[in-house]
């Protein structure tokens, strides 16, 4: 049976944390194995798991010992979550399936932002909203920017939502939607003006 070393201990408390240093107390040989980043992507799996929960990151940069860091913090929305439970029971389900396939040992496990309750994401997605009007958005459906019609946004800030996916396909193709009503060399822009 998989062991459930990163259990669902709900918000940010000392229980995950606390059940991390019982394991590495209890084992720490291995834990000091799984922590090894030799070789590692062969014997790890890792299980995206996306939210459709409406809420942001806000960036910022810091000073830190004399050096710029950029930080985040809670953005507008619901509260970033740093433990989503059925995120942990996917694992644990991938887990049981490995063990029973493979015959070999898995364990569902948290990651270390997961632990100390740090809300992160894979992908900056989102921001310059398309609109119908200036007062509902950044941009227009061509991707001109509102009172800027020479200034496109055809990158990641311009995704509408969460694609649950690796966001590389969805931006290129808004890119190229967007590129497409662009009007060649002695056209006639046929895009509506702003």
């Amino acid at each position: 049976m998989p062991s459930d070393s990163m259990s669902p201990a709900g918000p940010v408390s000392g229980a995950r944390l606390g059940s991390l240093i019982r394991q590495v107390l209890r084992s720490p040989v291995r834990q000091f194995r799984l922590g090894n980043l030799r070789r590692w992507s062969e014997r790890g799996i890792i299980a995206l798991v996306m939210q459709t929960a409406d809420n942001s990151l806000t960036l910022s940069l810091r000073r830190r010992f004399g050096r710029l860091v950029m930080t985040s913090a809670q953005g507008h929305g619901e509260p970033n979550p740093s433990h989503l439970p059925q995120a942990h029971t996917a694992a644990a389900a991938i887990a049981r399936r490995v063990e029973q396939e493979g015959g070999v040992s898995a364990e569902a496990r948290g990651s270390w932002p997961e632990v100390f309750g740090i809300p992160l994401t894979a992908h900056f997605l989102g921001g310059a909203v398309i609109s119908a009007s200036p007062e509902d958005g950044v941009i227009d459906p061509y991707h001109r920017v509102w009172g800027h019609p020479g200034l496109h946004v055809v990158d990641g800030s311009a995704v509408p939502a969460n694609p649950g996916v690796n966001p590389s396909l969805t931006i290129t193709a808004l890119a190229e939607r967007a590129l497409s009503y662009w009007p060649k060399t002695d056209e006639t822009d046929q895009r509506p003006s702003q």
